[in-house]
């Protein structure tokens, strides 16, 4: 199993460790295509899809499906804001509207904006994935994402404010799922045939980590043994498989 590790303290990328080559971040692209949405969009309430906003995406209030079916039209399960479920196809709608909004394809927009300023230099998104509408995947490496961390647990604005609640101990912000605590985590777990990944990362004390691996069965256990290491303590993000919220996801659950 191929591993990629980032770890961050005091609001920086301290180690990094394992593979160099960048790996398929799965869901983890979905807190970049969030940081380039809070930097962009001036109106997070505004509609960008029907009555769906951008933080309805961010915050996975849309009422979308996590995909359709393949073959089928883009439909609803309910309207926007009710209640919280995760959702891939929304951030593909605002991926779309950043890039009405900017001119701009996002990979150029993430680049400049994210990837450039950070020193992420073996990251870029990748063209878009067959049968996933116009997904763009991230490729990149345990130590630019270590960066990436280090950057945005420095900042504080509705990321890392809950937007939703999914039960007692965990919510969603801005772009980032929420570990309530005290203290408050964020973190976001990525699931594909070829990754398992997960980030995890506390604004008020600057510590961090991210681990990539290829291997979509053996790689939560990898790290969550890290991530137990790193960041003592109990971490209900690390059981979201157990939750009820997220049980029997759809493909690309995360």
């Amino acid at each position: 199993m191929r591993e990629s590790i980032g770890i961050v303290r005091d609001w920086q990328l301290v180690d990094a460790d394992g593979e160099k080559w960048p790996m398929n971040a799965a869901s983890l692209v979905k807190p970049v295509i969030g940081h380039l949405a809070l930097a962009l969009v001036p109106d997070l309430d505004a509609p960008i899809y029907g009555d769906i906003s951008t933080r309805h995406v961010l915050s996975h209030t849309t009422g979308l499906p996590n995909w359709r079916p393949p073959g089928q039209e883009l439909s609803p399960l309910r309207p926007p804001g009710l209640r919280w479920g995760y959702s891939g196809e929304g951030f593909v709608l605002l991926q779309d509207h950043l890039e009405q909004l900017a001119g701009r394809p996002i990979d150029e927009l993430a680049a400049e904006a994210v990837f450039e300023p950070l020193g992420m230099v073996d990251s870029r998104l990748w063209p878009p994935e067959d049968g996933f509408y116009g997904g763009r995947p991230l490729f990149t490496t345990g130590a630019d994402f270590g960066r990436f961390l280090a950057h945005v647990l420095s900042l504080d604005d509705e990321r890392w404010r809950p937007q939703a609640a999914i039960d007692d101990e965990l919510a969603w912000g801005a772009g980032w799922g929420l570990q309530l605590g005290p203290p408050l985590y964020g973190w976001q777990w990525g699931l594909d045939p070829d990754a398992s990944n997960f980030v995890i990362g506390c604004p008020s004390t600057g510590r961090g980590v991210v681990v990539f691996t290829d291997d979509p069965n053996h790689g939560r256990s990898s790290y969550r043994k890290i991530v137990e290491r790193e960041l003592p303590g109990d971490h209900a993000s690390l059981r979201v498989e157990h939750n009820p919220a997220f049980a029997s996801p759809p493909r690309h659950p995360f």
